[in-house]
């Protein structure tokens, strides 16, 4: 009985060997070219974002559509409730670079995948004039 025991326990442990998990790599929008295939962390400020009139969402890094670097592009398939606004946010998003149209892109199949790192710069609130004292 004990060496069924220890042959059990023996012959279950082979297999559960730990995977290590490996971070993203962070790149550039700029480099993002360089990386098709590869699942990496994108890091860049969002130049532009637009929802098409069938739900999908796009938003661009480097450059707004069509001069843009690298896009990000959100199936509406994937989200019951629209994409909140990441225009002009510094923002992380994970996944696999791919090409579109000689462009590199990620697919975002969740929120999970973007982080915002900075929210957009605020403007500074104008001062009002003081009241004349009486």
């Amino acid at each position: 009985m004990i060496r069924l025991l220890f042959a059990c326990l023996a012959l279950g442990s082979t297999g559960l060997v730990a995977e290590e998990v490996k971070p993203a790599t962070v790149i550039s929008a700029a480099e993002a070219a360089q990386q098709v295939g590869q699942e990496v962390t994108v890091k860049g400020r969002v130049e532009g974002q637009r929802t098409s009139k069938s739900g999908h969402t796009y938003i661009n890094f480097g450059g707004k559509y069509p001069n843009h670097v690298f896009s990000c592009f959100l199936s509406a398939k994937n989200f019951s409730e629209p994409v909140p606004s990441f225009a002009g946010k510094e923002i992380e998003v994970t996944g696999v670079i791919t090409m579109y149209e000689s462009k590199p892109q990620m697919e975002i199949n969740s929120l999970s995948q973007i982080r915002v790192l900075e929210e957009s710069p605020t403007e500074t609130p104008t001062p009002k004039p003081s009241e004349p004292a009486s």
